[in-house]
């Protein structure tokens, strides 16, 4: 059993304060436009922590949209690694679902010394969905609500109090020194917490589980006209890819100043874009739209189960709500189920 704890709402801003001494602290915010964003936080009471869709995902903090690689010039080239100590509070447990693969994807047999060297540095506290959002359905994947390893620290909240799981070292050490703001659970707390995740389950209003979808793509069932017509309804807007919290394209540009000065950098990049990997003497290997559009959807349905056994999807519905094809991977997954 891993260790459990309580932790009265009431403790909660005064142990955030704490943990942000050490820390950047970043959590969920409402941004200008109604959107849930993660951001550094300044004031504690601002964090939204009922809603589990958020605009992008975490990823953003270990997989930056624009990453800065290298600073170059005569005098030799200096690595930008960026060693900044945060404290990710809130996320959800599909997101966590997709760190644990980006983690596998990132830290393989290459490993990302730029990915690897925030990871190392980033500590994630995520909390239990208890109202999953309609386009949501991580519990056919086995991502959430709620998971049972790979987090550091996981809150389930029980009203007035939460229940705090610690699946790492890392997250005892921020339980640690400040053991009398926790308490030990009891049995009313287990049996709360069981209540709580029994009745998010309940209310998922998409059950889709991608097994079968996958056995009929290798099976040969699904022809290509099929993909014809989700490549005719695609605006190839990018939004899907940018979105995904298991997305991992990218570009890699040298930004020249003067003085012959310069920088390398990364910018998230997508297979549905037509110049993706385009090759010398103007050729693009997929060209057509049809070819772009099964490259995606055979990477998250194919790909990803058989290079690290999960399918490249965590159920967070982003992609739904981002779509405006309507050609996302629950709508894709029941056509084809």
């Amino acid at each position: 059993m891993k260790d459990e704890f309580v932790l009265s709402k009431t403790n909660l801003p005064y142990w955030l304060r704490q943990l942000r001494k050490k820390a950047d602290l970043i959590g969920p915010l409402r941004s200008l436009n109604g959107d849930i964003i993660f951001s550094s936080i300044v004031n504690i009471h601002e964090m939204i922590l009922d809603c589990p869709a958020s605009i992008p995902s975490p990823k953003e903090f270990l997989f930056p949209q624009k990453e800065e690689m290298y600073k170059f010039s005569q005098k030799g080239v200096n690595t930008l690694n960026d060693n900044g100590k945060r404290i990710i509070f809130g996320v959800r447990s599909c997101d966590i679902s997709a760190i644990a693969l980006l983690d596998r994807f990132y830290g393989g047999l290459l490993e990302d010394d730029f990915y690897m060297s925030r990871r190392r540095n980033t500590c994630f506290i995520s909390i239990a969905c208890n109202n999953p959002d309609p386009t949501c359905f991580c519990s056919g994947l086995g991502t959430g609500p709620a998971l049972k390893t790979g987090f550091d620290l996981q809150f389930t909240d029980l009203g007035d109090r939460y229940l705090v799981q610690a699946g790492s070292r890392e997250g005892l050490r921020m339980i640690n020194g400040f053991m009398h703001l926790f308490l030990l659970p009891e049995k009313a707390d287990r049996d709360d917490q069981y209540e709580v995740l029994l009745s998010s389950q309940s209310i998922f209003e998409k059950r889709i589980t991608l097994e079968n979808v996958r056995q009929k793509i290798l099976a040969g069932k699904v022809p290509d006209s099929f993909w014809e017509s989700v490549a005719s309804r695609c605006f190839e807007c990018g939004g899907c890819v940018y979105e995904c919290p298991l997305c991992t394209c990218f570009n890699v540009i040298d930004w020249k100043e003067k003085d012959n000065k310069g920088t390398r950098m990364r910018l998230w990049d997508t297979c549905m874009f037509k110049g993706f990997t385009k090759m010398a003497g103007n050729v693009l290997p997929a060209g057509k739209k049809i070819m772009r559009t099964k490259r995606w959807y055979f990477h998250k349905l194919l790909y990803y189960p058989e290079q690290f056994g999960r399918f490249g999807c965590v159920g967070c519905g982003r992609c739904t709500i981002t779509c405006p094809g309507r050609i996302d991977i629950a709508t894709i997954a029941n056509k084809l189920d």
